[in-house]
């Protein structure tokens, strides 16, 4: 269903000035031509909305009209002072009795976000969007969110930021209407959005859908612009980030996005000629390995698929024009059956089903593309299939990786067989959501009558920690005792596998560590949970956000734990013990630094701007100290 789009526009943004003397808040600029207006507008874009009303003051009508340009209608304001809600009260004379998408025109945001609240399907009055990650200083200036078990109970700017905050996205109802009404008749004009949603709270009539992790940015001040500038880069590279198969996800895209936002910003030319470099440096790499100068060639593959993937970016940055998306794809097809071909050259010496095995892979790489380009121009979700091992960016980086450790035979086999995986779960992804089949299984429920013990969450939690670090205590001590009874006992041999007590010892105390340790691990989680609740008004930040930081912390303690403990017991493993225990003290340091880096990223999140008045202050006093002396 389309819906209306009410943007408010109507402030005099009192703390900008003397910035906002010149224009209205919304018509700063993000980057040169592209004011904060111009952004939200393409944001609502993919919604189709059936109108846009926007909300303003008769002296900004002029300015914006000529930017706006037919986009959409305006509603003018007929009194000096007034809250944001008689904005809206007002929009609403234009409007018949349906729903709309209200948004705040000095707020950014991702396209994500309005997605999520318009396709969400609140049937309440309003429906907000809630952050329940914000940083110190957005929870500080937000309009809090105070949930309740059943949506939201309150909100207020005063509040703490136990929950989360608002982020100026909000579905409203057929039922807004009548909050909205009353409450602009028991408190005036100077009523605002918040006034409204606390009316309608008391009748459970306010919802909410979890944004938590989308880029957003409300700007109030000059500090916030500059901040606001810096988000709308972020956005945009986020955006960039389309789903992709796994190798594109997490290697390609990570490069990828920085340097296509990189040239966008500095470059000013057609985007399309990153992509015909990626075309001739993909034929220069099919070149080299059909000379089998594999380590070379294979590098130039790595090449090709980041400038492919900043070119593709790059059309999507400049409007995603459709003569440009075709010519890309062309030009990427023709990329990917330059390398296929000659890695599959390289291999021609090895006989004649080498002939065959290029016939596939060269078919396959070209099918798996047209597979995808096809899914993705019909309503049906391929998300699942971005996550088997055999789309475009898989194969050829299976190229590279293969070219470059001389195993090119074995690539060549996973280019003739792994995309027909591919293909047959695409043929069943369509059949099956045609028809609407759904996944047949067991009732998902407690058996009837249902039957509770009262007893409190707590101190079943702490009952269970206590319970299951004794037990874990106490095997422990048992095995330790029985070691040495019954070490280097032979239980079986078979051939050269030896099987030893030991190492039954080892694997016994491997699975009870492991199983009382999760238990430990979900108890202390709850027990975090209900620290951070007394966290929250001493820091100032969400209980999610705090939950998150001392989770990663606990993570962190448990990656140390595993570092000392593990390796040493996957030794004992025969035969493959050494490398199980490389591989597991991998895995263990690639964990470990992948929280290290989430609780650094939440942490500068949430107080990088403490962090940047702190330095301020002391180069004040430094620039104080010196002018002193």
């Amino acid at each position: 269903m389309q819906l209306p789009v009410v943007i408010i526009a109507a402030g005099v943004a009192s703390r900008l000035k003397p910035y906002s003397e010149e224009a209205p808040k919304c018509l700063m600029e993000l980057e040169p031509g592209v004011t904060i207006l111009d952004f939200i507008l393409s944001r609502i874009r993919d919604i189709n909305p059936s109108r846009v009303l926007i909300v303003t003051r008769p002296e900004f009508r002029s300015m914006l009209d000529k930017k706006v340009s037919g986009r959409a209608e305006f509603v003018e304001t007929d009194m000096e002072d007034f809250g944001n809600l008689y904005s809206v009260s007002l929009a609403l004379k234009r409007l018949g009795s349906e729903g709309f998408l209200l948004l705040m025109s000095d707020h950014i945001y991702e396209k994500t976000m309005i997605k999520a609240v318009s396709s969400s399907g609140g049937k309440a009055a309003f429906t907000v969007c809630l952050d329940k990650k914000p940083s110190q200083t957005d929870a500080e200036e937000g309009l809090k969110i105070v949930l309740k078990e059943q949506g939201v109970a309150y909100t207020d700017k005063k509040a703490l930021p136990r929950h989360g905050i608002d982020t100026g996205v909000i579905l409203c109802g057929e039922k807004a209407r009548t909050y909205v009404e009353k409450t602009i008749e028991s408190l005036g004009p100077n009523a605002t959005i918040s006034d409204a949603l606390n009316l309608a709270s008391t009748d459970n009539e306010v919802d909410y859908v979890d944004v938590t992790g989308m880029l957003w940015k409300d700007i109030d001040t000059p500090e916030d612009l500059v901040r606001g500038r810096e988000v709308y880069w972020q956005i945009l590279r986020k955006e960039n980030k389309t789903e992709s198969g796994l190798v594109s996800t997490y290697l390609v895209k990570p490069v990828s996005t920085r340097v296509s936002i990189k040239f966008y910003r500095s470059l000013d030319g057609e985007p399309l000629v990153v992509t015909l470099v990626s075309l001739i440096v993909a034929l220069a790499a099919g070149f080299l390995l059909a000379s089998k100068e594999s380590l070379l060639g294979g590098l130039l593959v790595g090449l090709a698929i980041l400038l492919s993937e900043v070119g593709s970016e790059l059309v999507n940055l400049y409007g995603r024009e459709k003569w440009r998306l075709q010519v890309s794809a062309l030009l990427d097809r023709v990329s990917d059956l330059a390398i296929v071909t000659g890695f599959s050259l390289s291999l021609l010496s090895f006989g004649d089903n080498v002939f065959l095995l290029t016939i596939l892979a060269v078919a396959n790489i070209m099918l798996v593309s047209y597979a995808a380009q096809v899914l993705n121009n019909t309503d049906i979700n391929a998300r699942v299939l971005r996550k088997i091992p055999a789309t475009r960016d898989v194969l050829l980086f299976t190229v590279l990786f293969t070219s470059v450790i001389s195993f090119q035979f074995y690539g060549l086999y996973y280019l003739a067989a792994a995309p027909f995986f591919y293909l047959v779960c695409s043929v069943a992804l369509v059949i099956r959501t045609r028809k609407g089949e759904g996944r047949l299984g067991r009732a998902k429920r407690a058996p009837k009558p249902e039957v509770t013990v009262e007893k409190g969450e707590i101190t079943k939690r702490i009952e269970i920690l206590v319970s299951s670090s004794l037990k874990l205590a106490l095997s422990l001590l048992f095995l330790h005792m029985v070691t040495p009874v019954v070490t280097d006992i032979t239980l079986v041999t078979l051939d050269d596998l030896v099987l030893k007590s030991d190492h039954l010892m080892s694997a016994l105390l491997l699975i009870i560590s492991i199983y009382f340790g999760y238990r430990i691990l979900m108890s202390l989680k709850f027990l975090i949970d209900m620290v951070t609740k007394r966290l929250v008004m001493l820091l100032r930040v969400s209980e999610f956000t705090l939950r998150h930081m001392l989770v990663d912390l606990l993570y962190i303690l448990l990656a140390v734990i595993l570092w000392i403990y593990l390796p040493p017991q996957l030794r004992l493993v025969p035969y493959i013990g050494e490398n199980l225990a490389r591989l597991g003290a991998l895995a263990i340091f690639v964990f470990f630094i992948l929280i290290f880096y989430d609780v650094a990223r939440l942490l500068y999140k949430t107080f990088g701007n403490l962090y940047r008045k702190i330095i301020e202050r002391l180069t004040e006093k430094i620039q104080e100290g010196a002018s002193n002396a």
